[in-house]
């Protein structure tokens, strides 16, 4: 008897070893699944040494900004086949992504969430902006064929706007977005477009003469002076921001006083080729001669005492 209950001990036991070991993941098992967490997508993009090298590999012309923020230049471009095609710009440590994509989705891959969220109108196209502090890090739009997206370190709308203007084909640089500006007759024509009015100077610099007036709508009122091949041109619009558009880099920057107004310039050798300031609910600029000679203190003195 005691034979019989020995043997039966022996084979529970066994049989108790079997279902555990029956249970137990095995090692090869293991290696597999953590050999699976490793695992990455592969990247879809294919570094191009050229545009029309990334045309091919997507599929379509993509069409690209002409104007950049000062200091910036092309440094990367690449591309997803039949799909998207990204350039990167940069200045420094400072970075901006262009994509163009075959969808009518945000490609902009940014996923962060801003406080700022705005529409902006350039031409025909509505240009979601996203940002902080009154800068824009994200800018995505359509124009029904193409998706696009630009995103930054924070730009201001102005340049956002030239951006997007600018943009052309490599292929064709007579294919362009649309102009924002309206040409106006009159002020009160340029009024009734922008939602409100600009006061030029009464007089400006001698051989200077009104060529052209234009306004976007709800938004901004610039007007052109002409004398031979030389230019002024005065804007007006609501904010703080720098409206002038003018990106080039300058040996002197200053502050006048003129009346209650600081007014910020640059230039070079005593001259002023750029005058900003706000005043109230709205912001100016004065943008003379770009990369020639400015005009003096005294000019930009009183023609800022006019504006308004």
């Amino acid at each position: 008897m005691k034979k019989i209950i020995v043997f039966i001990l022996c084979a529970v036991i066994t049989l108790s070893f079997t279902a555990c070991s029956n249970n137990s993941p095995s090692k090869d098992s293991t290696q597999k699944q953590t050999t699976g967490d490793n695992a990455q997508i592969p990247n879809p993009f294919v570094d191009c040494k050229t545009i029309a090298d990334a045309n091919k590999i997507a599929g379509f012309t993509v069409v690209t900004p002409k104007t950049l923020p000062t200091g910036y230049s092309q440094d990367t471009i690449r591309a997803i086949k039949d799909d998207l095609v990204e350039i990167i710009y940069v200045k420094g440590e400072n970075k901006i992504s262009f994509r163009q994509g075959k969808d009518s989705k945000d490609i902009s891959g940014d996923y962060n969430e801003y406080k700022e969220s705005n529409t902006l109108t350039i031409g025909s196209l509505q240009v979601t902006i996203k940002g902080d502090n009154g800068k824009v890090n994200l800018a995505v739009w359509t124009d029904g064929d193409y998706a696009y997206a630009i995103s930054s370190e924070g730009l201001d709308n102005n340049t956002i706007s030239d951006m997007i203007t600018s943009m052309k084909s490599d292929a064709d640089d007579n294919v362009q977005i649309p102009n924002p500006f309206i040409d106006c007759a009159t002020m009160a024509d340029a009024k009734k477009t922008a939602g409100f009015t600009l006061t030029v100077p009464s007089k400006m610099p001698k051989g200077y003469v009104q060529e052209l007036i234009q306004a976007t709508e709800n938004d901004m009122v610039q007007v052109f002076y002409k004398n031979g091949e030389k230019e002024i041109l005065i804007r007006k619009t609501k904010g703080t921001e720098d409206i002038s558009g003018d990106y080039n880099e300058y040996k002197e920057n200053n502050t006048i006083t003129v009346g209650s107004l600081k007014v910020s310039t640059k230039g070079n050798d005593g001259k002023i080729n750029t005058a900003t300031w706000v005043d109230g609910e709205y912001t100016y600029s004065i943008t003379a001669n770009l990369g020639e000679t400015g005009l003096d203190a005294t000019t930009i003195n009183e023609m800022v005492s006019d504006i308004h």
